[in-house]
């Protein structure tokens, strides 16, 4: 266990702070947390299918997937201010696009897929790259904290959506939450991120040394690598997939509308608990050992919510660790690469990871969609989630040690 030592926060903490509103107001916290909200809305007013409308979805993580590790090219070369800043913007607008939904599916999916492609200069891999690269000792607490941003996001869209729903309609909701990429993050970002190089972050007094760790060739050959994309995998299939569904997974349970807004809430706030809770266990314990115990804590909250005869109770608690687990996932997974990969091709390196990731978090929404279209229940689905929590919690403890890498110091 280390000492607690907050110096790096003294230098940092802008960085922090912008990396923060980054994630929150970027790509997926914008349409992940908030396609729960309108689905039932586009399946009411234009008829289509649940699966129809998380298949928006599936274009993020295929455009994530393809695209991605490009976008992380240039985030080496040009730096993550001005390509954070580039996009959030377009993020936004594309995003507002949705509003002219009118029932064509062809338009509703080019719209998706105007989110994915510039959305992509706005997603983690951007934010955790400057995080990586400015902090050693308290890594994990600064990509706790940074990456706090979208369950912050999801706690407070949710309730502010239905307001906005039910005060100027389903079209102006979009609209005004499309807005806050470009109103709230691009300019936090390009305060915080001020005088960052493209390359060899300079933000407070301990700093890896970017030379150290794996190109991309030498990762596709290691074994930490493919160990990773196994164990992100189910990890993000059964943990990210039934949150855009929590709503209609609590419906399921018979639970009153008053009880499904105030747990779906709970996502968030239990999100950015894991976040913080996540990156202080990291700091202090082996990951993969943290990693094994909420992957298992996913998987008690899957096999609740596949009960029957759940109550309200038992459905809060499911809720809390779903949320809580959500919450440690994507700093886990930043802290894992940059500790077994390095931070030589950091950004490429986690793009293609995240890629991975992606696959099983944004297809599977549309996966239980179909799954609830076709038999009326998530039971089946959500067990088999659990049993791959199980699984991937094995997994990652055969990462083993972490490599020992040269650190620069400076005064």
């Amino acid at each position: 266990m280390k000492e607690t030592d907050f110096s790096e926060f003294r230098n940092g903490w802008r960085i922090v702070l912008a990396g923060l509103l980054g994630t929150a107001f970027g790509l997926p916290a914008i349409p992940f947390y908030t396609i729960g909200v309108f689905a039932p809305i586009f399946a009411r007013e234009f008829g289509w299918s649940f699966a129809t409308i998380f298949g928006g979805l599936s274009l993020l993580a295929a455009s994530v997937l393809i695209i991605g590790p490009f976008f992380a090219m240039l985030i080496d070369k040009f730096g993550a201010r001005l390509v954070a800043s580039a996009s959030l913007p377009c993020l936004g607008l594309s995003y507002m696009t949705l509003a002219a939904s009118n029932g064509s599916v062809g338009q509703y999916y080019l719209s998706w897929l105007a989110i994915a492609i510039f959305g992509l200069g706005a997603t983690p891999v951007v934010f955790t790259r400057v995080i990586n690269s400015a902090f050693e000792e308290r890594r994990g607490l600064a990509l706790g904290l940074t990456l706090s941003g979208p369950g912050l996001f999801a706690f407070v869209v949710k309730p502010l959506a239905q307001l906005l729903i039910e005060t100027g309609g389903w079209r102006v909701a979009i609209v005004l939450v499309g807005a806050m990429p470009i109103l709230i993050a691009c300019p936090m970002v390009l305060w915080g991120f001020a005088g960052l190089r493209a390359r060899n972050v300079d933000a407070g007094p301990v700093r890896v040394n970017a030379s150290e760790g794996m190109t991309v060739r030498e990762a596709f050959r290691s074994r930490s690598f493919w160990l990773l994309a196994v164990v992100f995998i189910p990890m993000s299939f059964a943990v990210a997939a039934p949150l855009p569904n929590i709503e209609n997974i609590l419906r399921s349970l018979r639970l009153s509308p008053g009880e499904i807004v105030q747990l779906a809430s709970l996502v968030g706030i239990a999100a950015v608990a894991g976040r913080l809770l996540g990156g202080v266990l990291v700091d202090r314990f082996w990951a993969p050992a943290v990693g094994m115990v909420i992957l298992a804590l996913g998987a008690v909250a899957c096999f609740i919510l596949s009960l029957d005869d759940a109550n309200f109770f038992m459905a809060c608690i499911a809720v809390l660790l779903l949320g809580l687990v959500s919450g440690v996932e994507f700093d886990l997974m930043a802290y894992l690469v940059s500790r077994y990969l390095g931070m030589r091709s950091y950004a490429t390196i986690y793009a293609i990871l995240y890629g991975i990731f992606v696959v099983g978090a944004f297809v599977g929404p549309s996966l239980f969609g179909y799954v609830f279209d076709r038999t009326g229940t998530y039971t089946g689905i959500l067990k088999a989630c659990a049993l791959l929590l199980i699984g991937g919690a094995t997994t990652v403890l055969f990462l083993g040690p972490y490599p020992i890498r040269k650190i620069q110091r400076f005064a």
